[in-house]
């Protein structure tokens, strides 16, 4: 399916939606449903369960900035709908972000720091986030972190795919 980016962009962009402004015990199960399709749907199914070897390293980002009372995500540690934010943008990698696989690491480094941190800005705008520390920390701190997080993703994107693309030596 070649225009299948565009089916994951959408699917990505109901996820944030989900997630900005809807209650848990409704959002869960529509992230879980849009997530189901995009699996459904998608031309690269197994590409896309590979790279979902990323996500914990997500969930430690932000959990590290939960912990160190840059920011809470709600009522518990760490919200269903956060998780399932981390799974969505990581199998966009492969589909509406793929361009990024051609950008180079300083470029990486602008789109994390910017597109990262609006993403969380508008979910603090939203109500989801709630910043714990003064504006100008919790903005320091997503800088930092998604200009790390975008060029670091690609990276291991790139690899997991290259591994993936090699024959087993086993078989």
């Amino acid at each position: 399916m070649k225009r299948f980016w565009i089916i994951n962009l959408v699917l990505f962009q109901a996820c944030w939606l989900c997630a900005a402004f809807l209650p848990s015990a409704l959002s869960a199960p529509l992230m879980v449903t849009l997530c189901t399709i995009h699996f459904w749907l998608s031309p690269s199914r197994r590409e896309d369960a590979i790279i979902l070897l990323l996500v914990p390293l997500g969930l430690v980002a932000d959990a590290a900035q939960i912990s160190l009372g840059v920011f809470s995500a709600g009522d518990s540690f760490f919200p269903f709908w956060l998780v399932m934010m981390w799974v969505m943008f990581t199998i966009s990698l492969n589909h509406s972000l793929g361009w990024l696989n051609n950008c180079s690491v300083t470029i990486l480094i602008l789109i994390g720091a910017i597109g990262g941190t609006s993403s969380y800005w508008g979910g603090m705008k939203a109500g989801v986030i709630e910043p714990l520390v003064a504006s100008h920390i919790v903005v320091l701190s997503l800088v930092t972190v998604w200009a790390i997080v975008v060029p670091t993703f690609v990276h291991l994107r790139r690899q997991l795919m290259q591994s993936a693309q090699q024959p087993n030596p086993l078989s």
